[in-house]
């Protein structure tokens, strides 16, 4: 199964939309996954709680899945306001488009919570979108 946690819909049809834990439980069970792809959904939830969605979603992910993680990078977005690299209008909607916005997380934030037995295989930042994006395996 191939999973896409957001409250933006999917560009790739193929992939089956959930946009909140509860729909997320019911509908993949424990190691179902084959490919998920959270965009903007971590940032969604309170700082608190994020240890505890992470760990549903690893439950989810089959062995040889693979994890996307897009996600604002607070870091990235305060040095382009700081240096007036970036128009405020597309940092605001980076921010607040979505009207789901309840933390703010960088990369090192988010590594803090994967868990020991997965494997990160890449990591970078989008610059113009601000976002840091990490892709995790499980072996």
């Amino acid at each position: 199964m191939r999973v896409y946690l957001s409250h933006s819909n999917p560009e790739d049809q193929s992939f089956t939309h959930f946009t909140n834990v509860t729909t997320l439980s019911r509908g993949v069970m424990d190691s179902e996954a084959t490919h998920i792809i959270c965009d903007g959904f971590l940032s969604s939830f309170a700082y608190k709680d994020l240890p505890g969605l992470l760990k549903l979603i690893f439950q989810k992910m089959r062995i040889g899945c693979e994890l996307t993680i897009i996600e604002p990078d607070f870091y990235l977005i305060s040095k382009h306001i700081f240096r007036e690299e970036a128009d405020i209008e597309l940092i605001n909607g980076v921010l607040f488009d979505s009207n789901s916005m309840k933390s703010i997380l960088t990369m090192e934030t988010i590594e803090k919570f994967i868990d020991p037995h997965l494997e990160v295989v890449a990591k970078h930042f989008d610059e113009d979108l601000c976002k840091s994006i990490i892709k995790i395996r499980r072996n």
